[in-house]
């Protein structure tokens, strides 16, 4: 069984700021990506709200990306994919990132995983090297947190990935929305669409 790893934030976890809740697990992209794979795969959520590429919240540190990674990917190891699906919180206007700073701490994982596996390629990877993509953020329209600078920065990460990165990067727009930020049921599925699309097209 080939294993898929998602490290992501709120639109992986599945939140929805006018309900209050979590949306079902039934209608949450990483499930229906698993269901459109089948029963060779197993897919692993990984999602929490307001988790950051990088950039650290002084009100809640906890949710910098790179806290948390190593010891979720090592929990999971060993792995076949890894999908970081990050980037969103970090344009949030408050934390002040440029998009190269984006882009640095996004390419981290990456880096990350390399070290990991420098050390010990037997014991958490089983000697092959994963797969490891990038869901891109999908388009927000939140004016407060979300203005139209940031959608500036969201293309430069979309140009640059597209440019550099182009075999690893998921990109999905046109995405619809429950709250100007998170997914609806049918952006989940549109998403769940796209990256299965999108690992049958590269496996």
């Amino acid at each position: 069984m080939k294993k898929i790893l998602i490290y992501g934030d709120s639109n992986t976890w599945g939140d929805n700021l006018i309900t209050k809740k979590r949306l079902a697990d039934e209608y949450l992209w990483a499930n229906k990506l698993n269901n459109l794979l089948g029963s060779d795969y197993k897919v692993l959520q990984e999602g929490l709200p307001g988790r950051q590429a990088g950039n650290k919240d002084e009100i809640e540190p906890y949710k910098n990306g790179k806290d948390s990674f190593e010891a979720i990917f090592k929990s999971n190891a060993p792995i076949d994919t890894l999908i970081i699906a990050l980037g969103t919180n970090d344009l949030n206007k408050k934390f002040l990132n440029s998009a190269e700073d984006i882009i640095n701490n996004l390419l981290w994982y990456e880096d990350k995983v390399k070290e990991i596996y420098e050390y010990l390629p037997d014991k958490y990877f089983n000697n092959k090297f994963p797969n490891i993509y990038y869901l891109l953020p999908v388009n927000f329209n939140v004016e407060r947190s979300f203005p139209q600078e940031s959608e500036d920065k969201r293309q430069e990460l979309i140009t640059y990935f597209k440019n550099n990165k182009s075999n690893q990067s998921i990109i999905v727009d046109n995405v619809t929305l429950v709250d100007g930020l998170h997914m609806d049921i049918e952006g989940h599925d549109k998403v769940s669409k796209a990256v299965y699309e999108f690992i049958k097209k590269n496996s």
